[in-house]
């Protein structure tokens, strides 16, 4: 399976809200399995030597900017994986967003990739377009969401859902317009 997710086996009923409380301690307590903060990513150049970009840090950054479990509720279900490399081990091409680190001169870049899906209705992810540039990345991120929920039918609409039903014109409009505009 490639959610990253942790599963701890023949943990006794009594043991649960101990180990949960061991577990929130550290961190690794967060409710937020399929939500935005969720994040898919590979090692990026923190660990791996044939990554182009970082990806640690980078989803660290999104983290930080939708912790608010409200608000990725709000949101709803969300896919985001990240590669650091064309090899792809965060599953870029298949998220909801998918993020791609690229090297351009020795600067870290991000191609963005919107509709991928590693389920029952698999399909590859569809380019935005031009990269982004590594200061940028988390607004990017950011603008497709706000995109999202301008957008949506209703609450209840996915963020796959929605990009099937509208494309890819409104996201890329909003992505590139809010990018050039910040830089």
């Amino acid at each position: 399976m490639h959610t990253q997710n942790l599963v701890f086996a023949d943990v006794q009923q009594k043991d649960l809200y101990p180990l949960w409380q061991a577990l929130a301690g550290i961190g690794l307590a967060t409710p937020n399995i399929g939500l935005l903060t969720d994040v898919i990513c590979c090692p990026g150049l923190d660990f791996c030597s044939l990554s182009n970009a970082s990806s640690i840090a980078v989803a660290e950054e999104i983290f930080e900017r939708f912790e608010n479990l409200d608000d990725q509720h709000d949101i709803g279900e969300m896919k985001l994986n990240m590669s650091g490399c064309m090899n792809g081990c965060g599953h870029h091409s298949v998220g909801h967003i998918g993020i791609l680190g690229v090297d351009k001169k020795g600067e870290e870049w991000y191609q963005i990739t919107l509709g991928g899906s590693s389920s029952n209705d698999a399909s590859l992810g569809d380019r935005t377009g031009p990269s982004v540039s590594r200061a940028d990345i988390a607004n990017a991120v950011q603008n497709l969401i706000e995109t999202y929920l301008d957008v949506r039918m209703s609450e209840d609409e996915s963020f796959l859902a929605c990009y099937r039903r509208v494309g890819m014109p409104p996201f890329k409009t909003r992505l590139y317009a809010k990018v050039e505009a910040e830089a």
